[in-house]
């Protein structure tokens, strides 16, 4: 898997950052497996099965997902076969592929596996590269880009070496772990990560030349081979990009929030990405300028907004809210005090002390035990105010997607819920609308393998009033993509959004 790409988009996915890694931490299990070494060798079964048993126990005693979305008979059921699936010693890489599968039963968008530190394989486990991208929507796949003359932007992939496309997707959503039952961030992590060449090495093990066979625009069926391409080699026919900011004017002071203005209109445009920290001086900035500006129409873009500290996200609802708001509707675990248990060897140690600066354990309630937010970080269970000096109040439409994900999520069921004639516009969120598995992101390393798994260790339920189980939140405008638009960044979201304002 290209964990280059992944790794990016997750390490902006932490639900809160009092969880996330700070430099110059150091994992709680330092000691180095007695069965690998830099000579490539392979790990045995044993260490694999002793491994994914412990994982096994953690995720029964104390994970926050274990049983929601599927039962504990289908997990066990999941995890017999992957146990079954480990019957000779392989690699690093193969033994994450092993456990993948079963890991995604979870369904857990903040429960991920990462390599060993410093983990090294033989080059020849190295991938093979498609000559062509694809965009994927409900189990069919779209070349876009291609660096082969045989393939059109547009052609839709029927076979791919005798296999039908659904059914390499179907593989391709046992890669990387999503939240509920929704699958608009696993049809982007196959269409913007590589997801779907990731397949095709790590699943079906295929290497050039590729059988295809596809559908062309104009609706003949044809089989053709392709190649790997050579390095260097640049795509086919590049189409005229478009620029989706004509027309717009950006302000000054916003650093990487982009905040727009449209010419001779009083509509505004506002990129908030993953929360950061200094976000709250930029909210401050920007929210100044719509107000000065006079802005009647706001678009709020939270696609790719995969999280980051909840705080900032309570403070974007300060500006937007119709009235005094909640960001969360309760934090919850499946045990006492998450940072004693049976596994606490395993676990990062500075983590579980950024825990418990920033949660206490408040006691049982039904099935689960209530955490409290301690008070130096902020009350985030208490109602909270509106900003009273820029709070905008004109027509509010919302830009969300497939990557709106963790403290994204929450913040568009918190806009949802306390927004009065808000319009959200784009796909489904990555996030399940009635929340998430977060708050700390664990790093427990397994002691054989070293292999690390994100590992939450609470339950955010956010403040959504009727959410469809198990899903995000869906647009009340849901726009479809084109393979066309992917390869000239055409923005048909905004071009919506301009649409209704007008």
């Amino acid at each position: 898997m290209k964990f280059k790409n992944v790794r990016y988009l997750y390490l902006l996915s932490c639900l809160v950052v009092f969880g996330c890694k700070q430099p110059g931490e150091k994992n709680a299990v330092k000691v180095k497996p007695e069965n690998v070494d830099t000579a490539f060798k392979k790990l045995t079964v044993k260490s694999m099965h002793d491994d994914l048993s412990i994982l096994w126990s953690a995720i029964k005693e104390m994970h926050p997902a274990y049983g929601i979305y599927t039962s504990a008979d289908s997990l066990q059921g999941a995890y017999d076969k992957a146990y079954a699936s480990i019957n000779e010693p392989m690699y690093e890489s193969g033994f994450i592929d092993h456990v993948y599968p079963f890991l995604c039963k979870l369904r857990c968008g903040h429960t991920q596996l990462r390599f060993s530190e410093g983990n090294k394989e033989p080059k020849a486990l190295k991938s093979s590269a498609l000559p062509f991208e694809v965009l994927v929507r409900n189990h069919k796949a779209w070349v876009t880009t291609h660096k082969t003359n045989a393939l059109n932007t547009g052609d839709e992939i029927i076979k791919m070496n005798g296999v039908p496309v659904a059914q390499i997707i179907n593989h391709g959503y046992d890669l990387y772990c999503a939240d509920g039952y929704g699958e608009t961030f696993s049809e982007l992590f196959l269409s913007e990560y590589d997801g779907f060449e990731d397949v095709c090495n790590k699943y079906y093990h295929w290497t050039a030349p590729y059988n295809i066979t596809l559908k062309t625009q104009q609706g003949a069926l044809k089989t053709i081979s392709v190649d790997q391409p050579a390095a260097g080699t640049k795509q086919q026919s590049p189409l005229k990009q478009v620029d989706n900011y004509a027309g717009w004017t950006v302000a000054k002071n916003t650093d990487y929030l982009p905040l727009r203005f449209l010419k001779n209109s009083l509509t505004a445009w506002f990129e908030v990405k993953s929360y950061q920290y200094n976000d709250t001086v930029i909210f401050k900035e920007a929210f100044k300028q719509i107000h000065e500006k006079g802005i009647k129409n706001l678009i709020i873009d939270l696609r790719h907004n995969t999280g980051g500290d909840i705080r900032i996200a309570a403070k974007l609802l300060s500006y937007l809210a119709s009235s005094p708001y909640h960001i969360i509707g309760d934090v919850k675990s499946r045990v006492p005090n998450p940072a004693i248990n049976s596994f606490e060897k395993y676990f990062d140690t500075a983590r579980t002390a950024s825990f418990k600066e920033g949660f206490t354990p408040a006691g049982k309630e039904g099935a689960y035990y209530h955490v409290d937010f301690k008070s130096p970080f902020g009350n985030m269970l208490a109602v909270l105010p509106l900003n009273k000096t820029a709070h905008f109040n004109g027509r509010l439409l919302v830009l969300i997607d497939g990557a709106t994900f963790s403290a994204g999520a929450h913040s568009a069921a918190a806009i949802k819920t306390y927004c009065k004639g808000v319009k959200f516009i784009g796909r489904e969120t990555a996030g399940a609308e009635e929340g998430c598995s977060g708050g700390t992101i664990q790093h427990l390393t397994l002691p054989n393998t070293h292999v690390l798994v994100e590992f939450p260790w609470m339950r955010f339920v956010s403040v959504a009033k009727h959410p469809v189980f198990g899903r995000g939140i869906v647009p009340d405008y849901t726009v479809i993509y084109t393979p066309q638009d992917v390869v000239t960044k055409n923005d048909p979201d905004i071009k919506k959004a301009l649409t209704l304002i007008n």
